[in-house]
């Protein structure tokens, strides 16, 4: 499955539908993934369910029956309640123009609280009834010369205003939807995932070593309290995700390998603002968020075999002396190796790529001014200051490398940090390039993340620490 990045990944753009408009790719794009799991709170909710069922009761059997027996029915109105607060919740979001994203394939609803059938027969029902917006998915290509997309992307669903003005009759809005449904965080069941195309994960040895890991990392973190003081942070546990896996056969485990926290929602640690990120507590302490400084850029010098210089910021005053000039100078230099390519035109889906993370990093979006970066012009002085981007795109010591190359080497610095940190007593929160550990320990995971880097990489990093007073 694909699931939003935090604003350090790399920037992709995967193919949607030839026929979907650019401007549209990026909230489908950004759609969160349905839990089906909510159950109604409230009366009004309750009346909203069964005013929903009744009207839109499941599609007939073959033999033209309804479907009417009670634990049917029962089943039916679960599935039509948590679909409901899911796509409400799309919303209240506000990430991706209320679209979510589903799954079709009837095994991943294997064990679940809503069913396949039941599930089917909600959504065809409700969009036949136009109460749905439908975004079909595809799959990706599953081996050489296979027509079709190269990744696979999953359905997308949206409310249509007509089921939102219903659920407005009964005081049910996407803002108070969190009042009138109750949300079941749930984790999912496999602890290391194939996605981008999506696989069932293997049964190997690797496999077996990889899962071993993440659960014991999550075991260890389950003994500690994670809270916040004004928001509600929600942390079950972590999915080891790979990337690339065209051919399963012979597959490396070595693309990607990033650890994601879910439940994956407004409650995620990962994807809160970084000044909000460090006012959250372990164990009640504050904490302080080490992290690697221009990590992508410092794995592809120690790859060239040129270390980068870390006594000087690597995006720091190459476009300008601000905040908004290092973020696009930064953006610019990972676009480039997402991609293979330099930015050449600030399309609508990139620039909101940037207000995106303009956001998380709290610099007013309308700050950001197309015409003061003109591309040549960024590219032209990008290059005098890291002229080995060029290179990017060509072998690197006798292979092809791309960018899950380079998340799987920020992957392992980071998670191996986590298991010497972890043999210490001393817990520890990834966000992808960086660690979140209680304060105290802020000088040891320094040392264990310089140590970590130097022994998989062979070059020290430049390391930041923030802590809830620089901002």
């Amino acid at each position: 499955m694909i699931d939003d990045d935090d604003e350090d990944n790399l920037v992709e753009y995967p193919g949607w539908e030839p026929k979907t408009p650019r401007a549209e790719r990026g909230p489908l794009r950004d759609a969160p993934l349905a839990t089906l799991t909510a159950t109604p709170a409230t009366e009004q909710a309750r009346a909203l369910v069964a005013e929903l069922v009744e009207r839109y009761p499941r599609p007939q059997a073959a033999q033209g029956r309804i479907y009417a027996r009670d634990k049917t029915l029962d089943s039916y109105q679960t599935a039509a309640a948590a679909f409901l607060a899911d796509l409400l919740d799309a919303i209240r979001r506000g990430r991706s123009e209320g679209w979510l994203r589903s799954s079709q394939r009837k095994t991943d609803y294997s064990g679940q609280i809503v069913t396949w059938r039941m599930f089917d027969g909600v959504r065809t029902s409700w969009q036949e009834a136009g109460l749905l917006d439908h975004k079909p998915g595809y799959d990706g290509s599953r081996a050489m010369g296979n027509p079709g997309p190269p990744r696979g992307m999953l359905t997308r669903y949206r409310a249509t205003p007509a089921l939102q003005a219903l659920c407005a009759e009964h005081g049910v809005t996407p803002l108070n939807v969190r009042e009138h449904f109750k949300f079941v965080p749930v984790m999912p069941t496999e602890l290391v995932q194939l996605t981008k195309p999506h696989h069932k994960t293997p049964e190997t040895p690797t496999v077996h070593r990889l899962r071993a890991d993440v659960a014991a990392l999550n075991a260890f973190m389950q003994q500690h309290t994670l809270t916040h003081p004004t928001d509600e942070i929600i942390h079950l546990g972590w999915v080891r995700k790979f990337h690339k896996a065209e051919n399963l056969a012979r597959y490396r485990w070595d693309k990607g390998g990033r650890l994601y926290s879910y439940p994956q929602d407004a409650g995620c640690y990962q994807q809160i603002q970084e000044d909000k990120r460090v006012q959250m507590r372990i164990d009640g302490e504050a904490v302080a968020e080490v992290d690697i400084s221009s990590s992508y850029l410092t794995i592809f010098y120690a790859w060239i075999g040129q270390p980068l210089d870390t006594e000087a910021d690597a995006y720091g005053d190459i476009l300008g002396p601000t905040k908004l000039d290092r973020v696009v100078t930064k953006f610019f230099i990972n676009y480039h190796f997402g991609n293979g390519d330099f930015l050449a035109a600030w399309r609508s889906g990139v620039v909101a790529d940037v207000r995106k993370i303009l956001k998380k990093k709290a610099i007013a979006p309308e700050e950001f001014n197309l015409k003061r970066y003109n591309l040549r012009e960024v590219k032209r002085r990008v290059l005098e200051h890291h002229p080995l981007l060029e290179r990017w795109g060509h072998p690197i010591g006798g292979r092809a490398r791309d960018w899950s190359d380079l998340m799987f080497a920020e992957s392992e610095v980071v998670i191996g940090s986590m298991k010497e940190l972890m043999a210490q007593g001393v817990p520890s929160l990834p966000v992808h390039d960086s660690l979140i550990v209680p304060a105290s320990h802020q000088a040891l995971a320094v040392k264990t993340i310089t140590h970590q880097f130097q022994t998989r990489l062979g070059v020290s990093p430049s390391l930041d620490v923030t802590h809830l007073w620089d901002f």
